[in-house]
């Protein structure tokens, strides 16, 4: 693992080099999670969401195919049956995560929708404090939370805010001291 922060280009190079992407077409795979968004701080893994479309069996198999050195192993998350690869490739922490549903209904792709449109709507000030707030030991859902100041839980309150429009996301944006784009 990599104790520098590396920017979301050079990550977004070594993916390519090393066909990450490619590799998982046939599973519709979409990079999540603080990298994308550059949010991330050193040693943050590159985090990829899968539809295992040819079941978790195969699916699994085929990741231990792809990347042998890999630990790939069946997960339980909330009730849910999945497969996770956990890799390392160039000191860069690698997981990919699998269930049988569209990707664009897990919740890691839906919270990352949300974490992205939030960035767009913000002043550059949010980033910063999100970045901030996950170098206090916040993981990415509750540093966002934090800084928008969201009651309740926030990966559930992150999954609400997928589906308002923009101006509803700048209305937050303001309550919460930031400037709106």
């Amino acid at each position: 693992m990599t104790d520098r922060l590396m920017p979301c280009p050079e990550i977004r190079r070594l993916m390519s080099r090393h066909g990450l992407m490619r590799k998982l077409a046939r599973w519709t795979p979409r990079w999540v999670g603080s990298i994308p968004l550059s949010v991330h701080g050193p040693g943050a893994d590159i985090d990829i969401a899968c539809c295992a479309t040819t079941g978790l069996a195969a699916f699994k198999s085929a990741l231990s195919t792809l990347w042998p050195d890999a630990e790939v192993v069946d997960n339980l998350h909330a009730g849910e049956a999945s497969i996770i690869a956990r890799m390392v490739i160039e000191h860069v922490p690698v997981e990919i995560f699998g269930r049988e549903r569209p990707v664009e209904t897990h919740e890691s792709y839906v919270h990352w929708l949300a974490e992205h449109r939030l960035l767009q709507c913000a002043e550059d000030r949010l980033r910063t404090d999100v970045r901030a707030a996950k170098a206090d030991g916040l993981k990415t859902e509750p540093a966002f939370a934090r800084c928008l100041q969201l009651g309740g839980d926030p990966y559930v309150e992150l999954l609400k805010l997928a589906s308002p429009g923009d101006d509803a996301l700048r209305s937050l944006i303001r309550q919460a001291g930031y400037k709106a784009r």
